[in-house]
């Protein structure tokens, strides 16, 4: 038996004990069972309009006496229809946004799908609704922090509706249409204490949010804050993605601050950042709510906990405002709540593009550029995102192949070198210097640079790092199929799940990581013809750990390794060709 042989059969081993775990830990006595999901939703749904939330503290809705309000005043609502969204406010706090469903289409089709009902139930076939369900009405809201008793007091009493031509509760915006509501607070001898002004735009995810505060009848302790309260409605069906890229985020003088809760039972309890704020945002993975105000607030407030959704095990919400002195008259606010599209939040005139994962500082402009260049050949082109990624893995190819060539060419030089430099070695053991001499001598005879293999692999690093992070974040694939079962390119393109979970593989066996592995062995294959034998079994070692690594990966992004790995190969077995040749 040669010895190829007997590493491929050790690798089989160790596979088979990784995915008989679930058993053997069994037959020791551990409880290796998946909980039923289906029981533990109807155990734990519930309707988080109207029942308290856990591990965080709902303030009560303040008493009318607390602003001297009158008492005849009854909540009502009103639903703005555009091409983008449909949203159901309330004429609590003024216009409290209590639902804002996507409704925004892509050739035909709705272009976020998939998302949660208000008992916290799944459905894929969902258009995509943002806000979470809440008893305090504050999405936004005014509202002042009472350092006493340690609690908010929201103004979210139900306003007046001063726009007395409308006629219809729903309102339909065509695009190039706008829309304004205003909304009065009036006290007992029938003074205005504040006029709230929103109004909607048929053809962006900006809302406009004015108050004027005009009594001082209208009491309060302390600073007045704006505020949104309740977090977002989380949108994906898997838990960790929500938790994992959630946070509440606050912009002050072109930097920005977060924070963020991903332990269950973690609560961050209001946290004040002093400086002048030009915004405060609550994000999900793909989604968000900006509050941005046009005279900036004297400092921010974040804060967060988690509540019972459904069946989910941790739903983080995130509380954010900005806050004003005591005499302030007026504030004039934008409300952004849409996706997490660039195109889409440049449109705010702030830097809310910040609060999106482009990486560190190096890798930053080349995530942005990559994006740019798949969102131009989708809309240019008119192409499907998958075809779109095969094309962009053949321009990259283009690009990097003088690179791969030099690396690949370094590499196999390298390799018909070792008989000589292993003579060397032992010829010169007892002497470093002279072998070191001796093998420098040796490259420079053959025209062989021994770091010609690993440099130009070093600077394509930052290319491949931004396209993880591109991939691995941006809402362009979120819902885009490509072909046959690879229905949505932000997930993993799962055909079957097994009854238990694989460390780093997980329970779902996808498609594309398996030929992704096949080219990676192909490849290695043929680079390592002259390699040493005792560094193979290695190389057989790391294309298997790929193939458990990239199984949870989207399958964007495994579809562009795969077809990546598919032209280096063909490339590769040109040059070896050549090199035969000569």
């Amino acid at each position: 038996m040669t010895d190829t042989i007997r590493y491929i059969i050790a690798g089989a081993l160790i596979l088979l004990i990784i995915v008989l775990q679930p058993v053997y830990m069994k037959w020791l006595g551990y409880d290796t069972s998946q909980p039923d999901l289906e029981q533990t939703s109807q155990a734990q749904t519930i309707n988080p309009a109207i029942e308290e939330t856990k591990n965080i503290y709902i303030p009560a809705i303040p008493s009318q006496e607390d602003f001297s309000l009158p008492n005849d005043a009854s909540e009502t609502f009103i639903t703005i229809s555009t091409p983008l969204f449909t949203a159901t406010l309330s004429n609590r706090s003024g216009g409290s946004i209590e639902d804002y469903t996507l409704t925004g289409e892509n050739s035909g089709k709705l272009k976020y799908l998939g998302g949660y009902d208000k008992n916290g139930f799944f459905q894929s076939d969902l258009p995509v609704s943002i806000v979470l369900p809440s008893v305090d009405y504050c999405n936004p809201c005014l509202g002042h922090y009472d350092d006493v008793d340690d609690q908010y007091h929201f103004i979210n009493q139900p306003f007046m509706l001063a726009s007395n031509y409308i006629e219809n509760d729903t309102i339909y915006l065509n695009p190039g249409e706008s829309f304004e509501l205003r909304y009065s607070l009036k006290g007992p001898n029938g003074s205005v204490l504040i006029d709230k002004f929103v109004s909607f735009s048929a053809d962006e995810y900006i809302s406009q949010h004015r108050f004027e505060i005009n009594d001082d009848e209208l009491i309060y302790s302390n600073n007045l804050e704006l505020i949104w309260y309740g977090g977002l409605r989380p949108t994906e069906e898997k838990d960790n993605e929500d938790v994992e890229y959630g946070s509440g985020i606050i912009g002050q003088a072109g930097e920005i601050e977060d924070i963020q809760t991903k332990d269950p039972d973690e609560e961050i309890s209001r946290s004040v950042y002093n400086g002048q704020t030009e915004w405060v945002a609550v994000r999900t993975k793909y989604f968000m709510s900006a509050l941005i105000v046009e005279n900036p607030g004297k400092y921010a407030v974040l804060s967060a906990g988690n509540v019972a959704f459904g069946g989910r095990k941790q739903t983080p919400v995130y509380h954010a405002g900005i806050g004003y002195p005591l005499d302030i008259k007026y504030i004039s606010s934008k409300l952004y709540l849409g996706p997490l599209d660039v195109d889409h939040l440049t449109k705010t005139g702030t830097n809310l593009d910040a609060t999106m994962n482009w990486g560190f500082t190096l890798i930053r402009p080349i995530s942005k550029g990559i994006l740019w260049v798949l969102k131009f050949m989708h809309n240019a082109l008119r192409l499907n995102y998958g075809l779109v990624l095969l094309l962009f893995a053949l321009i990259i190819r283009l690009i990097t192949g003088p690179l791969t060539k030099k690396s690949y060419e370094s590499s196999q030089n390298m390799q018909k070198l070792q008989p000589q430099i292993k003579k060397l070695q032992a010829k010169y053991k007892k002497d470093p210097q002279r072998l070191n001499r001796e093998t420098m001598g040796l490259y420079k005879k053959h025209k062989v640079n021994p770091l010609g293999g690993c440099l130009p692999i070093m600077l394509q690093m930052p290319l491949l790092w931004a396209l993880f992070i591109v991939f691995r974040t941006t809402i362009e694939f979120r819902g885009a199929p490509f072909v046959l079962w690879i229905s949505d390119l932000s997930q993993p393109d799962v055909v079957f799940n097994l009854p238990f979970s694989i460390p780093i593989y997980g329970s779902g066996v996808a498609v594309l990581p398996l030929v992704m592995g096949a080219t990676l062995m192909l490849t290695m294959r043929m680079s390592s013809a002259t390699m040493d034998k005792s560094q193979k079994p290695v190389m057989y070692f790391m294309n298997a750990f790929f193939i458990l690594l990239f199984n949870t990966f989207p399958s964007g992004l495994n579809l562009y390794y795969t077809a990546y790995n598919v032209l280096s190969y063909f490339q590769q077995r040109s040059i070896k060709n050549k090199l035969s040749v000569q």
